[in-house]
């Protein structure tokens, strides 16, 4: 991988939350940026692995919560090696999460999220 593989990977985490998620935009955008078959954890436990399980589990959490995604304001914090990058998410009205992501072919291929 090279720093321009490094720099289109955390580009593409900029584009899944401030345009997949923030605008649930789950058949589009957010799954544009995740492999067919993307494995996720979410604070170290085993969520999804798939598109579709994923799609229908933010679908879930989203509504769960009032039905409107809760925005991602900023990335403060980004950066990558090789396949690999690391992004903390700000919230709007406060609250962060970590993504740590494996690329593969310019899309999310695993998922590891700390809220």
């Amino acid at each position: 991988m090279t720093h321009d593989d490094v720099a289109r990977n955390l580009k593409g985490m900029d584009e899944l939350d401030f345009n997949g998620w923030n605008r649930a935009d789950w058949h589009g955008k957010f799954a544009d940026c995740h492999t067919d078959d993307v494995y996720v954890e979410v604070k170290g436990q085993p969520t999804t692995h798939g598109i579709q399980e994923h799609i229908e589990a933010m679908e879930a959490l989203v509504e769960s919560t009032g039905g409107t995604p809760v925005q991602v304001a900023s990335h403060p914090i980004s950066f990558g090696s090789g396949d690999w990058t690391c992004v903390v998410g700000e919230f709007e009205g406060g609250g962060r999460m970590v993504t740590i992501a494996k690329w593969r072919d310019g899309a999310i291929a695993e998922e590891y999220i700390w809220l």
